[in-house]
């Protein structure tokens, strides 16, 4: 018997099948860009991808042994701990008392796959309807995203383009009665700005316990010009909540293993916990003793921090003799913002994601449009490729060139927006 598909479109009781989101204009542009690029790489030799903070170099060695071992070993590969393997929460017990010198029990870290998934498990448990969601402008898009997700407003504070600060009025304009979530990001995406203790703890002033303060700390140990440090040494001493997540998949270089964890307050760790008996079951085992590994080397982490904060000074020294577009001074993360503001208007380009189309076609290069992050007029670079100076300086020749005009287009290129 062949059943055959209804065509017409199906609705609830409430009048639509899904949550009222536009999924088109929430795709991460990131993806869309690197996909063209892939689709370039069929046809070119010469493609430079500065689009996704996955680390050109692998994993170090140990960190390979350990999973290797894992994966061979069926008592290790079929172990199953929703809330994390309990070595590898007491080594990150142990890696904060080393490193940080604070003691945070192992109980209180929840291990997830990335920190993409704790941070929409989180936003589930704490906002919903007729909640807020208070996050920086420009902003990593998981945080509107996973906040709209869960019927919650999204309102912004703002990171000063010029100073990198955080503009704290904004902040206190920002948080209502409603402010279930405050995120803050350090070194942040895609600007690199870094939030000092002493700014944390004016922004914790400011929200003064009305909410839960999350504080992504995937890039902390990605520090240029400073010295790093965890927002959880300052919990002690808080008004408000305080979730710090963090992951291994950019220091570490562990991109698709998915290794990422919360710490969360004693109350936030059941509930957190069975949202992933239900949502997760478990984190793969084979990366986990992967990251226990990774927590013994961290030669690795100085080389990438020193390889990358490089680049980021390349890439200033080649925009400083572009006049129409300023390097912003990221002092850590994977990525540099370019400001376009000016050129996009001297060459009436009606945004970011046309700009970066343009570019791909006519450099190969293949940036990430700007809003996606909530600036139209910027693109964001990841330092992570081995070609990356020589991507760098592609783009410092379009830019003052003569720009390309729409007729050279490939024909056979599809517009992806």
């Amino acid at each position: 018997m062949t059943v055959q598909q209804d065509a017409r479109p199906h609705t609830l009781a409430g009048g639509r099948l899904r949550p009222a989101i536009s999924f088109e204009d929430e795709r991460f542009l990131m993806f869309v860009l690197d996909e063209m690029a892939g689709d370039y790489e069929q046809r070119y030799d010469d493609v430079i991808r500065l689009t996704l903070g996955k680390s050109e170099l692998p994993p170090e060695e140990p960190i390979i042994a350990a999973m290797l071992d894992a994966a061979e070993d069926y008592a290790k590969a079929s172990l199953v701990f929703p809330g994390g393997l309990p070595q590898l929460r007491h080594r990150l017990s142990a890696e904060y008392r080393s490193r940080y010198g604070v003691e945070v029990p192992a109980e209180r870290f929840v291990v997830s796959v990335g920190t993409s998934m704790a941070f929409r498990n989180l936003t589930q448990l704490l906002a919903g309807p007729g909640d807020e969601v208070v996050v920086p402008l420009p902003y990593y898009p998981l945080y509107p995203f996973t906040a709209r997700l869960a019927g919650a407003r999204v309102r912004h504070y703002r990171i000063d383009l010029d100073t990198l600060q955080v503009d704290l009025d904004s902040l206190a304009e920002a948080m209502s009665e409603r402010t279930r979530i405050v995120v803050v990001n350090s070194p942040g995406n895609p600007l690199g700005n870094v939030i000092d203790p002493a700014t944390f703890r004016r922004i914790d002033e400011i929200v003064g316990g009305r909410a839960v303060v999350i504080a992504d700390e995937i890039y902390n140990n990605v520090h240029f010009d400073d010295e790093p440090y965890s927002a959880v040494t300052l919990a002690g001493e808080m008004t408000s909540p305080l979730v710090v997540t963090n992951a291994f998949s950019k220091a570490h270089r562990m991109y698709a293993r998915r290794v990422g964890y919360a710490i969360v307050p004693d109350e936030l760790v059941h509930p957190l916990t069975v949202i992933q008996h239900h949502t997760l079951l478990t984190t793969d085992p084979v990366p986990q003793f992967g990251a226990i590994a990774a927590l013994d080397h961290q030669e690795g982490v100085r080389e990438l921090t020193g390889r990358y904060g490089a680049r980021r000074d390349y890439t200033l020294e080649r925009f400083g003799e572009v006049s129409a577009v300023r390097a912003v001074p990221a002092r850590g993360s994977f990525y540099l913002t370019l400001d376009c503001a000016e050129y996009l208007r001297r060459h009436d380009i009606p945004g970011s994601l046309a700009l970066a189309e343009r570019i791909m076609r006519a450099t190969r290069v293949a940036t990430v449009p700007g809003s996606d992050f909530g600036l139209p007029d910027t693109l964001r670079l990841s330092y992570t490729s081995a070609r990356y100076e020589e991507g760098i300086d592609r783009l410092a020749g379009f830019f003052t060139g003569a720009p390309p005009d729409d007729a050279d287009v490939d024909a056979d290129v599809v517009r992806q927006g």
